[in-house]
Formats: C-alpha cells, sequence, structure tokens
C-alpha cells in the first residue's frame, strides 16, 4: 500500500482504538480523556492518534522514497506557501534545518534497509513490532503516558495488516513460519498504487470520521 493509505489506516486505527475504549474491559482507565505530558495536559485522542499515525508510517523505514523518509523534505516545501516576506530568514533558517533531517532520514532509511533485508525485511515482522511496542511501554511509562505502547501497537498493526493485502504479502511469522502471509487470495490481493489501493483509502478514512464522531459523542 502507499504511504497515503498507511496514514488513513493509523489514523482509523487510532480513533477505533479510542472510540472502542468504552467497550472494552480495562481500557477506561488506561485511556483517559486527557493525559498529561511533562505537566501539561494533552486530549490523549489527539495525542494517542498522532502516535498511531506516525506508527503506521514507521514500518516503511526500509524504503528511502517513503513518505516517513521523505517527511523532512515535505515539510520543507510546505514552508513557503502562503507565507510573507518578513518571516524569510526564519524560513530560510528551518529549511536548511530540515535539509539537513532529510540526509539523515535517507541515510536512516538505506542503513535500515541494509540491516532489514530490503523493503519489507524485518521491518514487516510481527517480531520486530512486537519488541517495538514493548520498548513504547517502557518509554511511556517514564514520561508519564501509560498506553503509548497501546497506540504504537495499533498503528504499526494496522501497517502490516494491510500489506498482507498486497499479492507479496508479509514474511510476518518470521522466523516461526519463512514463507509470505496474505489475507486475501492471490486474485483479490491489492496492488500498490492501484485504484484497490484508492479506495481503501477512502474507506479507511471514512472508518476514522466515523470513529472520531463516536468519539467526540462519547466525550460530549
Amino acid at each position: 500500500m502507499t504511504g497515503k493509505t498507511h496514514l488513513a489506516g493509523g489514523f482509523a486505527a487510532g480513533t477505533g482504538l479510542y472510540a472502542a475504549a468504552g467497550s472494552i474491559p480495562g481500557l477506561e482507565g488506561v485511556l483517559p480523556v486527557s493525559v498529561s505530558i511533562v505537566g501539561v495536559p494533552v486530549p490523549m485522542l489527539v495525542l494517542g492518534t498522532a502516535v498511531s499515525v506516525v506508527a503506521a508510517l514507521l514500518p516503511d523505514i526500509d524504503e528511502p522514497e517513503s513518505l516517513i523518509a521523505h517527511a523532512p523534505d515535505a515539510v520543507r516545501k510546505q514552508l513557503g506557501k502562503g507565507r510573507k516576506g518578513a518571516d524569510r530568514s526564519a524560513r530560510r533558517s528551518a529549511g536548511m534545518l530540515l535539509r539537513l533531517l532529510q540526509v539523515v532520514f535517507t541515510s536512516l532509511a538505506w542503513l535500515v534497509r541494509l540491516f532489514a533485508g530490503g523493503h519489507r525485511g524485518a521491518t514487516h515482522m510481527l517480531l520486530i513490532g512486537a519488541g517495538l511496542s514493548a520498548g513504547m511501554y517502557f518509554l511511556g511509562d517514564a514520561i508519564g503516558f501509560a498506553s503509548l505502547w497501546l497506540w504504537f501497537a495499533v498503528g504499526y498493526g494496522s501497517h502490516l495488516f494491510l500489506d498482507m493485502m498486497t499479492p507479496s504479502g508479509l514474511e510476518l511469522l518470521w522466523p516461526v513460519v519463512r514463507r509470505p502471509l496474505r489475507l486475501l487470495p492471490r486474485p483479490l490481493c491489492i496492488t500498490t498504487g492501484t485504484a484497490g489501493d484508492s479506495v481503501i483509502r477512502v474507506l479507511l478514512l471514512a472508518a476514522g470520521a466515523w470513529f472520531l464522531y463516536t468519539a467526540f459523542s462519547t466525550i460530549a
């Protein structure tokens, strides 16, 4: 799936988690209305969904041309839109920093690709996703965001789920099962960048919007 579709998947996963919290025993206390990060109260729905979106893009860090690998460049290109000359110096400084970050991100992507065994290698395996989610558990505990790991896990999982709908599938259960696994029969699989990919993206955005509406209704 394309990066935009994975972004939509992370959005749907994050908003869906919050919307379902009231009906899943034990999640009410884990997912409060807001969370205090270094003393600053932040709406849980906003913060958690943002984590899920980033996590949904993260597995593709093994692809130098992916959306997440080019995030700094995308931000830099937005700096000059609708701006006036008064902040030109600040924009130039920010642009230089973002160019440097882009070099770092691209280099990191190539490095991960090398050690992960190519695109859809280690970063697309359940074992790695579980390990990273465990790391988020300890990080969240340290910064006072106890449910960080849960938001991360659903976002990361949404990426793996969507990629298993493509013809190549994923070696999700490596090293236990060393063959690609797919969710759909090969004739029904969705090739990245096709009309089917776009349809899935629209459906995910619609689902996320519905979950968002449901979540706000619950808060109100």
